[in-house]
């Protein structure tokens, strides 16, 4: 029973550790759509080409070049341009990677607050006053 256990936990802890694939981000990105989708109203209303914060932000997103070198930097795999942020489902993917990164137990336990603080305010997100009106637009936006 215990060395069941134990491996149960070793597997748990290895597979947390290694990096995911695009195809993990994908089936991640399926989990998140309701998520996904209130991002995408509150930041650009479904514009694929937006642009904004004085050009520093692209892409349905909004998503800054730092933002996504911190998300391809997790997972190599994803490759890309940051100018690709303008495909949705690139972009897409480079959210929930830059969440597996810094929010993996909120993406785990769907903590979309989390989550939608962290995409909005970077790493420590969650913990920053600032953040929390644009929490507010994102739960307004999920329960339409």
């Amino acid at each position: 029973m215990i060395r069941t256990l134990l491996a149960t936990v070793l597997l748990a802890v290895s597979l947390l550790a290694q990096k995911p694939t695009v195809e993990r981000l994908d089936q991640v990105r399926a989990e998140l759509r309701p998520f996904l989708d209130a991002l995408i109203q509150v930041e650009s209303g479904g514009d694929n080409n937006a642009v904004g914060d004085k050009g520093k932000a692209l892409g349905c997103l909004q998503i800054w070049a730092v933002y996504h070198a911190d998300a391809v930097e997790y997972v190599p795999a994803l490759g890309g341009s940051y100018r690709d942020v303008t495909d949705r489902v690139y972009a897409e993917r480079v959210v929930v990677a830059y969440l597996l990164r810094y929010a993996r137990m909120a993406v785990a336990e769907r903590n979309y607050e989390v989550m939608a603080r962290i995409h909005n305010g970077g790493p420590r997100g969650a913990s920053k006053k600032a953040t929390q009106p644009y929490w507010t637009k994102v739960r307004k936006e999920m329960t339409k």
